[in-house]
């Protein structure tokens, strides 16, 4: 549903009364309990800059471009978007209370500001999600770390209990996003949980920009999962294929890899370097931790309690020691297992869709190359049929068609008149546009080709609720793209018999397109 933040009010409020959000993602993952408001406000000053901030605000006033978010939560207002600037305007009222007494003086001369400050009123804080995710993943405020961010999409299904798929489209972003802000955040819960007796250690886990994507990049690679005995629930939660003191061996190995950089974005910059450094993994003694113990093929405990998980019943240690190293699988057979589009009510397109689904892509690609350019187009179909716009779609057509093959035909009456010295008069322009084809276009409500329907999208953004995540998605998906299967490739898995994709290229266009077959998926479903 499309939100109209035009109609939020707009109120001048006491920056006394404002509460601090303790939700935040800058900082609600610092602590095991709930800051107070002067703990949540020296945290800001200490590690986000807001002493500096006050400054500017106290030198040059505050931008009105810049007007916190706020929504009403038990009887007060909490700042949902401008946290550091609320936390910056209550340091310049009472520096004493937040400063020491040599930036409480030094602040104190350049004056102070008003006692009340104008501020957006948003209906809920659900309601105030996808413009705060999109202003703090972008460019024109202080970009979350990549902590941060994880906490915030956490936060969205852990207090909404949203799927990832739900959130993907609530914030138009793939939902293989969510699903790795999930691990992520798993990751760094758990390194927390194994470092919390050593506070130097801890302190630099929670700090702002710890380099979770380094541990990301470990476990994707499929020689990091087995080293630690690593899979991942369904909801990101870790699931551990060694014996829990093993595992938190391993684990605690790899973070203070990291701590120390000695695991960094260049250790996995090729595949040369990454088997370096496994390499150099196989030759630490058992003191840090023991590789003839081999990670199980199954979870044999749950991701942080240690209750049972899918326990390998009567097998033995020495017989899991002794076990292969499991072969990673990356998801389920088919594409998009993790969407529940084949209850739209058309048989031929749920068929469609559940084949997709079930179908092993790997080691089928071309199959399901045809099988998915099949269901784009007939969702697409059925999403613009939905929408009442099919005929307004082929009329568009039939004029850009007829624009263009007036300006082809024209080309060509130049080209005879001046090759063959013919007057325009010899010439008849009936019969001559009948031979080339080159015929006016009348509307047709004839199926408009999967092309056609994409381009009247990506004319028509309100078709989409003006999201323009979504626009660029089709954008990419239309222009010729070389990261995953566009609109061209898809088009060949038909009609050309010598084009072979590789199925990680499929992978990619599903991870890119699904948020936009989701929005399409759900129109059709509300209408049938």
């Amino acid at each position: 549903m499309k939100i109209d933040y035009s109609q939020w009010a707009s109120r001048a409020l006491s920056i006394e009364n404002l509460k601090l959000d303790i939700k935040n993602p800058r900082f609600s993952y610092q602590s095991t309990r709930e800051m107070n408001q002067t703990e949540i406000i020296k945290y800001l000053i200490k590690n986000h800059d807001v002493y500096e901030l006050a400054k500017s605000i106290a030198i040059n006033g505050y931008l009105l471009n810049e007007e916190p978010i706020v929504s009403k939560e038990g009887g007060n207002y909490v700042v949902l978007e401008g946290n550091r600037r609320v936390a910056a305007c209550k340091v310049i009222l009472n520096p004493i209370k937040f400063l020491s007494p040599h930036r409480a003086s030094e602040l104190a001369k350049y004056g102070s500001i008003g006692s009340k400050i104008r501020c957006h009123i948003a209906p809920s804080r659900r309601d105030a999600d996808t413009l705060i995710y999109n202003k703090h993943t972008g460019i024109p405020l202080q970009k979350w770390d990549k902590i941060s961010q994880d906490a915030f999409l956490i936060s969205l299904i852990e207090n909404e209990n949203l799927s990832p798929e739900q959130v993907a489209t609530k914030l138009s972003v793939p939902a293989s996003d969510i699903r790795k802000a999930m691990r992520r955040h798993s990751i760094h819960q758990y390194s927390i949980k194994l470092f919390e007796k050593e506070p130097y250690e801890l302190e630099q886990i929670k700090e702002q920009g710890f380099p979770i994507t380094n541990f990301e990049r470990f476990y994707d690679d499929e020689r990091g999962l087995d080293f630690l005995g690593l899979s991942f629930g369904s909801r990101g939660e870790i699931q551990k294929r060694l014996p829990s003191e093993e595992f938190d061996r391993r684990f605690r190995f790899i973070v203070q890899q990291i701590l120390s950089q000695a695991l960094t974005s260049r250790t996995f910059n090729n595949e040369k370097d990454k088997k370096d450094y496994f390499t150099t993994i196989e030759s630490y003694d058992k003191e840090k931790f023991d590789l003839e113990i081999k990670a199980a093929s199954k979870p044999i405990a749950d991701s942080e309690n240690g209750t049972a998980c899918d326990k390998q019943e009567d097998a033995p240690e020495s017989e899991m020691a002794n076990s292969k190293p499991p072969k990673r699988s990356r998801r389920k057979s088919g594409l998009f297992v993790n969407y529940e589009w084949g209850d739209t009510g058309l048989e031929k397109l749920d068929t469609l869709f559940l084949s997709i689904k079930n179908l092993n892509y790997k080691t089928h690609t071309n199959a399901a190359g045809i099988l998915l350019r099949c269901y784009v187009d007939m969702l697409t179909y059925e999403f613009l049929l939905r929408k009442g716009v099919l005929k307004d779609l082929s009329s568009e057509k039939a004029i850009e068609d007829t624009k263009d093959n007036d300006r082809k035909y024209e080309e060509l009456k130049k080209y005879l008149m001046s090759e063959f010295a013919i007057s325009e008069e010899e010439i008849n322009d009936d019969s001559l546009r009948s031979y080339t084809k080159f015929l006016r276009k009348t509307p047709s409500l004839a199926n408009p080709s999967l092309g056609d329907m994409i381009a009247y999208i990506i004319k028509h953004t309100d078709l989409v609720d003006d999201n323009t995540r979504l626009v660029e998605v089709l954008k990419k998906f239309k222009k010729s793209n070389s990261d995953f299967i566009d609109l061209m490739a898809l088009n060949m898995f038909v009609h050309n018999p010598y084009y072979i994709a590789n199925s990680s290229r499929l992978e990619a266009l599903e991870d890119e397109i699904s948020p936009i077959l989701d929005v399409m998926y759900l129109a059709i479903k509300n209408e049938n």
